[in-house]
């Protein structure tokens, strides 16, 4: 039976996201493959002799989000769908993927569990809609020849394009009908835009979902919060790039854990101080994001679209009536160390200090020491100078010697 995730009316359409047991893989065993379905929203069923009272324009597709490689690596359980967002200025949904269930029974995954979240551009989504019908040859199945799909299109709407004929889905011709009850399956599969996914994880079931695509200052930052199953909350930023751009790399900024604040930690091991304080966040997003204040530490290098520094009142919150000046450095352009890949929780030994571009600003009552080399040039310099000073107050304050007068010359005789 399929398991629906999202259901997102969008144009014309109603798109059905679901997972389910892929007949086309049958020979494999029982393979669960992720789906989108499409079905026009003025589709009122078919004729009294064809599809009476069921669906006239459904059909479904492969959603496919893997690794590229020698190996492709698929990612085929679909958990979680988000609502259409602009990413990168085109309508797209994110969706979460999981690694095959364990077909032997032991545990809930298989050999290798893990998780990632792919990006589909609606308008590639649309456009499987237009590609080849699938049907069955024996073990394998292979696209319907062009020449054999009648016309109008099966999966079109009354009313509209090569249907615009068409008053009511019930006036399709039979032939049309027929068809699309027995071919609801497309040949091919909905890439991942860029080819690849925007952030796996190993070793993790990742559950649930929820984005901001208008994160940071100027409203470009892209942030996935992701939920496992056993409490934990992972915090992503995006690539601000492209998905095409082959560059284009996801950081993880922090983990928090519901069940054991304890295990937490922020990039780069940085512990963040005093209660949550909410973020700007889309609504999905909003209750994940207040979990995680802003760190006293290492605030730039930290790379969170949420925070900034402000040399008056340190790492702080953004928000509009910020004053200006403050900075950030999502993109890591500044070159400060710190990096969230592989981090751990780890004590600070003080967690009193703000630091931005990695200098630290002793908090109040804060010792602070000298080098003994310096304190001995010090005291050097300081003997020098006030020996030097000591002679120029001697000089100066010398009396200046009087010059004698020249002596009397002796007097004359007298004369009688």
């Amino acid at each position: 039976e399929p398991h629906f995730v999202q259901v997102l009316p969008y144009g014309p359409y109603v798109y059905f996201f679901f997972r389910e047991v892929a007949v086309e893989l049958s020979a494999l065993g029982k393979v669960l493959v992720a789906r989108v379905a499409r079905v026009c929203r003025n589709d009122r069923g078919g004729s009294p002799r064809v599809l009476e009272r069921r669906w006239t324009s459904f059909l479904k597709v492969r959603l496919q989000c893997s690794v590229p490689g020698d190996t492709v690596f698929y990612f085929d359980v679909l958990e979680a769908v988000t609502p259409p967002q602009t990413l990168h200025g085109r309508p797209a949904v994110l969706a979460l993927f999981g690694t095959q269930p364990n077909r032997q029974g032991h545990g809930d995954m298989g050999t290798i569990p893990g998780s990632a979240v792919c990006a589909f551009y609606l308008a590639d989504v649309e456009r499987s809609f237009e590609g080849p019908f699938a049907e069955s040859r024996g073990a394998t199945w292979t696209p319907v020849p062009e020449d054999r799909v009648p016309q109008p299109r099966p999966g079109c709407c009354a009313g509209m394009g090569p249907a615009a004929g068409v008053v009511t889905s019930g006036d399709f011709p039979d032939e049309t009908l027929v068809f699309a009850k027995e071919h609801p399956l497309l040949h091919g599969a909905v890439g991942p835009a860029g080819g690849r996914p925007l952030f796996t994880r190993t070793g993790t079931r990742l559950t649930q979902l929820a984005v901001d695509t208008g994160a940071g200052p100027r409203g470009n930052q892209t942030v996935l919060f992701l939920g496992a199953e056993d409490g934990r909350v992972l915090k992503v930023l995006a690539a601000a790039q492209r998905p095409e751009a082959t560059h284009a790399k996801a950081l993880l900024l922090e983990e928090i854990s519901l069940y054991d604040p304890g295990r937490s930690w922020k990039c780069p091991g940085a512990r963040g101080h005093g209660r949550g304080q909410g973020h700007g966040v889309g609504a999905q997003g909003r209750a994940m994001a207040a979990l995680s204040p802003c760190p006293r530490r290492s605030c730039l290098a930290a790379r969170d679209p949420y925070c900034v520094w402000l040399p008056s009142r340190g790492c702080v919150p953004f928000s509009e009536d910020l004053p200006s000046g403050f900075q950030q450095d999502v993109e890591g352009s500044l070159g400060i160390s710190g990096s969230c890949q592989g981090a751990t929780a780890a004590a600070d030994g003080d967690e009193d200090g703000d630091v931005a571009h990695e200098v630290r600003h002793p908090g109040p009552g804060a010792a602070a020491t000298v080098p003994v080399p310096v304190l001995v040039g010090c005291v050097l310099g300081a003997f020098a100078l006030g020996a030097l000073a000591t002679g120029l107050v001697a000089t100066c304050c010398q009396r200046p010697a009087v010059p004698k007068a020249p002596p009397e010359p002796p007097c004359a005789p007298r004369t009688p």
